[in-house]
């Protein structure tokens, strides 16, 4: 078993039991939080479709196999007449109706190496209002041995009438567990120490904690938690933690501080009485938010790190709320 499956045997026992009935669905909806390993089913789902002998693996792994169609957001500067795509170019804010039509047109053939053939649309909550209407075309009228496969970080989001022609599978957080084994496959030069503050830290997401790693997030979740649990009264830690993290060499570790401060105060909240829960429950909303916007509208931040630490110095001793 690969990391892919850790965690979602479930749902690949799924997809595999109609791909080997022959009573496939045509369109599929892989929904669950970012960085829990829908991609990669995505991409392993594919090639089962279309390479069931894996006899054109390298072409799947290198995304040049024909029938493999991928639909995602484009960079908003192309690349340059003989350039390589830059992976870490920034992207436009939508998958157009553009480019769903541009997919249309080449899905009036047949699939060129099999019969089968497979769009994946990563992520399919990336698709402009059209788009989706267009999409949903296809998936009314799916051409002759064509699947539709849906990567969905907010299935709610979706058109209901997108979610009611497909199949949905639904991913779950990772235990602890599941956690170590994915980190350990993927990422075997990672220390034990590391591994085990990935797993705290990327609260069941591997991609997530993929991206931490090399990060040295022990300091920062070693700061969260002094903030939770002694409330800060001089202010010492967030003034340390904002000027740590408004450094601009320290860009990956501020954005990774935004996700992880919201995933703390969901965690403290879990662990409240419902006399006391209202408290974090505002804190994680306020938390949310001002990590959407601190990206998003490019906010100070020293004034973001100390806010997000009030945040979490105001859960120590939360008060019960009067009726």
């Amino acid at each position: 078993m690969t990391s892919n499956w850790i965690g979602h045997d479930a749902n690949w026992a799924q997809f595999s039991a109609g791909l080997h009935a022959g009573k496939l669905h045509h369109g599929w909806i892989l929904a669950g939080p970012r960085g829990i390993g829908k991609a990669g089913f995505a991409a392993r789902a594919a090639a089962a479709l279309v390479d069931p002998d894996g006899r054109h693996s390298h072409l799947i792994a290198q995304h040049n196999h024909p029938d493999v169609i991928r639909l995602q957001r484009l960079p908003k500067e192309p690349p340059k007449e003989g350039e390589a795509a830059d992976p870490d170019a920034e992207l436009k804010r939508s998958i157009s109706i553009d480019q769903v039509r541009e997919i249309q047109r080449a899905l009036t053939t047949r699939p060129s190496m099999g019969p089968k053939r497979a769009v994946i649309i990563d992520a399919a909550d990336d698709l402009e209002r059209g788009g989706a209407n267009a999409l949903l075309k296809s998936l009314e009228e799916p051409p002759i041995g064509t699947y539709f496969i849906l990567v969905s970080h907010a299935s709610d989001r979706l058109l209901p009438t997108i979610r009611s022609r497909c199949q949905m599978l639904r991913f779950d957080p990772l235990d602890d567990d599941g956690m170590r084994r994915v980190l350990s496959d993927v990422a075997p030069e990672i220390s034990g120490d590391e591994r085990e503050l990935l797993v705290r830290s990327g609260g069941g997401l591997p991609g997530q904690a993929l991206e931490f790693a090399g990060l040295d997030l022990g300091e920062i979740e070693a700061a969260m938690d002094m903030l939770i649990n002694t409330g800060d009264a001089s202010n010492a830690i967030r003034h340390s933690l904002a000027e740590k993290l408004s450094l601009k060499a320290a860009q990956t570790r501020y954005e990774a501080f935004l996700r992880r401060v919201p995933a703390r105060i969901a965690a403290f909240a879990r662990t409240q009485q419902p006399a006391t829960v209202m408290p974090a429950i505002e804190a994680f909303h306020a938390a949310e938010t001002l990590a959407a916007r601190a990206i998003g509208i490019s906010l100070d931040k020293q004034a973001v790190v100390f806010q997000m630490g009030s945040l979490l110095a105001s859960l120590q001793n939360p008060k019960p709320r009067s009726n």
